[in-house]
């Protein structure tokens, strides 16, 4: 049964931290997202005020003002931390969901950007209007979010209410009045995610391909095996166990792979002090190595082979995920 509007912004203005977790994740990701919409804005050279819906902790609107000529930029988040609150330079940050604000301030904007957010929505088309209602005539939408072939780790989060293909949301935005001008591909840490670029209006789209529903339940199925893969593997081997990581991956795996996690004793990264707050986290050394720990690697999949491999050299013994499973 879909989730009423009630119970999806009850998540965000109640317990939803995710904006306060880690500061320099954080603002690796929204100068990476800012670096995209600034190239997706780039024939704008009179980009005057920008708005930004579910802008986080603000990130990539604080990275947009150096790169933009905007004069003015605003973002609102239902779970903005407090310390972002106000205004610093020409960034304006808000707490709230788009309804909450209105008047002058928060209307005729030239460019409106989300960034995965429009999955968290229960009204997509919706959203999309939302979007178009605060865009100027002549002004461009930009809205990024995760792809829907090839699977990936979107599909595991709970509050994510739709996984949206191409064609999904040529139809959203054009039930909202709004049109698909182009589609960008990303790569890097960046390609399990889509961007749509729209202008208002109607007219031909761009053709796009429905998502292959097969490629979703073949992920899942690897997700729902993993646990017993990874325990079979730690009572193959012996030892102690540790996993390599503190963040979203490793969050994920505590929630999926709970027999593997409830085995580790500790969590180990590099940096203990930008950890999330999932339990015992110590600094990795190397030297850990030799007092039987066996590591389960909890990162993103685009980098475990790097990881498993400096565990291997550190004379470790790295448990990666298998290759049917992507971020």
């Amino acid at each position: 049964m879909p989730l009423a509007s009630a119970e999806v912004a009850s998540i965000y203005t109640e317990n939803y931290v995710l904006p306060g977790q880690s500061s320099l994740a954080d603002d690796a990701r929204g100068e990476a997202y800012a670096h995209v919409v600034a190239g997706a804005l780039g024939g704008m050279p009179d980009l005057g005020r920008l708005l930004e819906l579910g802008c986080g902790s603000g990130a990539t609107a604080r990275f947009l003002a150096s790169m933009l000529p905007a004069h003015e930029i605003r973002g609102v988040d239902p779970a903005l931390p407090d310390e972002f609150l106000g205004t610093v330079g020409k960034v304006t940050l808000a707490r709230g969901l788009l309804e909450d604000h209105t008047g002058p301030a928060w209307c005729d904007f030239d460019a409106v950007v989300s960034i995965n957010t429009i999955e968290h929505t229960p009204d997509p088309s919706g959203f999309l209007s939302a979007i178009a209602a605060r865009l100027r005539p002549d002004g461009k939408a930009v809205v990024i979010c995760p792809v829907a072939t090839p699977a990936n780790c979107e599909l595991l989060f709970f509050d994510h209410l739709w996984t949206i293909s191409r064609a999904a949301f040529h139809a959203f935005a054009a039930a909202a009045g709004l049109r698909v001008a182009k589609t960008l591909a990303l790569d890097k840490d960046l390609t399990c995610f889509q961007v749509f670029v729209m202008e208002k209006g109607d007219g031909a789209q761009e053709p796009a391909a429905a998502a292959n529903p097969d490629d979703a339940a073949r992920y899942l199925a690897a997700w729902q095996d993993l646990d017993g893969f990874w325990c079979d593997r730690l009572d193959a081997l012996g030892g102690r166990v540790q996993i390599f990581g503190a963040g979203q991956m490793a969050a994920v795996i505590r929630a999926y792979a709970p027999r593997t996690w409830a085995r580790a004793e500790r969590l180990v990264v590099d940096d203990p002090t930008d950890a999330w707050d999932l339990g015992r986290v110590e600094r990795y050394v190397a030297e850990d190595h030799a007092l039987g720990y066996r590591t389960v690697v909890a990162v993103n999949p685009l980098v475990k082979a790097v990881i498993a491999e400096r565990i291997w050299r550190d004379g470790g013994e790295p448990l990666v995920m298998p290759d049917t499973i992507q971020f």
